[in-house]
């Protein structure tokens, strides 16, 4: 109940923030149960969860990413700029994913092709996020506050 009365209050970039993190976090947890592994190189291992290649490296990198998420969508405002963050830094990995099978040489995606879809779709959800919530604020700052 108490939780229920406190998300009542928060925006939709909040809410949709703590929702998406939050599955983020557990698909990285469940690509650190399948591959802990933190080798790198050629030969280092992966394991798919969910139709992405996962070894310790890459289940440790969306917990560093989605995280903070928890954190940040405490307020609106910081939110919107986590959304917007989370958006690009997945924009900026999917276009990699797609070129590399070994991105900065230090663990392999196998499936690559996978990761890049992966990667561009959530950052696509985040991006639709954002654009809902700048509409809202801008609703909210032209309409007239009282009638």
């Amino acid at each position: 109940m108490v939780l229920n009365s406190a998300l009542k209050n928060w925006t939709f970039a909040q809410k949709s923030l703590l929702i998406l993190a939050s599955l983020e976090l557990l698909w990285a947890l469940a690509g650190f149960v399948a591959e802990p592994s933190f080798q790198i190189g050629a030969d280092a291992p992966t394991e798919k969860v969910l139709w992405v290649d996962f070894n310790g490296i890459h289940a440790l990198s969306g917990l560093l990413l989605f995280g903070p998420a928890l954190y940040f969508c405490r307020r609106p405002d910081w939110a919107l700029y986590y959304v917007l963050y989370v958006a690009a830094a997945l924009y900026i990995t999917g276009i990699w994913a797609l070129f590399e099978e070994q991105p900065a040489y230090v663990f392999t995606f196998p499936s690559n092709v996978n990761d890049a879809i992966f990667h561009l779709a959530t950052a696509v959800l985040f991006s639709i996020v954002a654009a809902v919530q700048i509409g809202q604020d801008r609703s909210a700052i032209t309409s007239p506050s009282s009638a």
